[in-house]
């Protein structure tokens, strides 16, 4: 082989080698991005596996007859014990008025619109036993009809998990999501190693095909250095 062949074969090789490694540290990359998949999906299984909820009128069921149907909702709180509700109210915590999804009509006597913390989405029971849990909406011991007479500040309140609310309010492990959540966490994890296992299999090709670069390049590096050698020896 000729100088001129021996140093574009080189050249060549190198390039060649240069895109080996670089399709090596994209694959490694992409192995990476995988592997933080698993983190957020394994952090989002156990999510689901531990969450809870806040049920209504469940305090003397036990664990296999309970109805997880039975969200707690706004309408639990106000209703009349007569009516099978807790003939109680909610406040605000932080600015301590009356929570309402809309002003009572006609105004309590004494009353007026700020006195209440007008909020519409607590008839929502995802919002209702999120605010409740972060202790935004607190339990006061007076129904609707008769907290409009009162000043907040001299209501009694409470947090949902205080033990005068426990015959109304359970707080329970949520069961109804946990076969969903097991059969999502496994698909995407047998799709993780099934994709994990085509990058792996490609890796190991290009380490090969690197290993047999360098030792080409290690050849042909051998040719023009003996090209060189004898190129002087003639020369001189």
């Amino acid at each position: 082989m000729g100088m001129s062949a021996s140093q574009g074969r080189f050249l060549m090789l190198t390039a060649q080698k240069s895109n080996n490694e670089f399709q090596a540290q994209s694959i490694t990359f992409q192995r990476m991005m995988l592997a933080e998949n698993v983190d957020g999906w394994t952090e989002e299984y156990n999510d689901a596996m531990q969450n809870r909820t806040l049920l209504y009128g469940q305090a003397n069921q036990n664990s296999t007859s309970i109805n997880y149907n039975a969200r707690l909702h706004y309408d639990d709180i106000i209703r009349s014990d007569k009516e099978g509700g807790m003939s109680m109210s909610l406040v605000s915590a932080t600015s301590n008025k009356i929570v309402v999804p809309s002003l009572p009509d006609p105004m309590p006597e004494g009353k007026t619109r700020d006195d209440y913390f007008l909020c519409p989405d607590v008839n929502d029971a995802d919002f209702l036993e999120k605010n409740l849990r972060e202790g935004n909406f607190l339990f006061v011991m007076k129904d609707m009809e008769q907290i409009g007479k009162y000043n907040t500040k001299d209501l009694e309140t409470m947090l949902y998990s205080d033990s005068k609310l426990a015959q109304y309010i359970t707080d329970n492990e949520d069961k109804t999501d946990d076969s969903e959540a097991q059969s999502l966490y496994d698909k995407r994890i047998k799709e993780f190693h099934r994709a994990d296992k085509l990058l792996e299999c490609e890796l190991k090709r290009l380490e090969t095909e690197h290993s047999a670069l360098e030792t080409e390049i290690e050849s042909v590096q051998k040719v023009i250095k003996e090209n060189v050698e004898t190129s002087f020896k003639t020369f001189g």
